[in-house]
């Protein structure tokens, strides 16, 4: 999906840029960063059936853990790049310090953490909800959750990492006019189909010449170098805030 792709842009390129070792995704789903890079990480979930409440098998790029995310079950300092993104919305604002905390107890080098923030972003969700309720769409699981908390704010969760981390940044994420149409064009099946398809031909994932057809192939020859392009919808109004905190 284009909304997810969008949401691991800017971590995409960090990890192109610096390289990490070893990568930990907390609250991954059951793809996590495996949908959209070719890279071998360790990806936490609770469970990994992404709202359908069945299992799914996960990403072959990953190494699933089952475990709460408020209590990893790693040693201090373990992972070269910590990433945990779209987690915080969904639980508690007096449990967000513990996942945070968490994250940066195992992470060694780089933590980034990102979330839906800010006044815009919960009416976008409020909107959508209204939107989906007069077109008798279903409430997808994620936006329930997301309409149940106050979103964090930048300066919360920055405040949390900048005791932890020298050099704190944060980057806007998911310009909000292109998030409102990607998320509308994601809600019917036929517009979910495209959307992936889309995502699946920017992401710099394996190449797989066996299983793809040609057409694929030669689409994405053309498409992924406009992938760059994808950063110029880091700006504001932005739904979603990324911090991004280093040693």
């Amino acid at each position: 999906m284009m909304t997810q792709f969008v949401r691991y842009a800017p971590v995409i390129a960090l990890i192109v840029d610096r390289r990490p070792r070893s990568i930990l995704e907390v609250g991954s789903g059951s793809q996590g960063l495996g949908r959209f890079l070719a890279r071998r990480f360790v990806g936490v979930e609770r469970d990994f059936t992404d709202y359908t409440w069945v299992a799914r098998r996960p990403s072959p790029w990953m190494s699933p853990v089952r475990a709460d995310a408020a209590c990893l079950p790693f040693r201090a300092a373990t992972f070269d790049l910590v990433v945990m993104l779209d987690v915080l919305e969904h639980v508690r604002p007096a449990t967000r310090v513990e996942l945070v905390s968490e994250c940066v107890r195992v992470a060694r080098g780089t933590i980034a953490v990102g979330f839906p923030s800010g006044p815009l972003a919960e009416s976008h969700d409020r909107e959508l909800d209204r939107w989906l309720d007069e077109r008798k769409l279903p409430r997808p699981g994620w936006l329930a959750e997301h309409l149940e908390h106050p979103f964090p704010t930048a300066g919360e969760i920055a405040g949390l990492l900048a005791g932890a981390r020298a050099r704190v940044r944060i980057v806007a994420n998911a310009w909000l006019p292109a998030h409102r149409a990607f998320v509308r064009w994601e809600t019917r099946p036929r517009g979910a189909a495209y959307s992936a398809l889309l995502a699946d031909l920017l992401a710099p994932t394996e190449w797989d010449w066996w299983r793809h057809r040609p057409w694929t192939n030669g689409l994405r020859l053309v498409a992924r170098p406009l992938a760059p392009l994808l950063r110029l919808l880091d700006r504001r109004p932005a739904y979603r805030t990324l911090i991004v905190a280093e040693c």
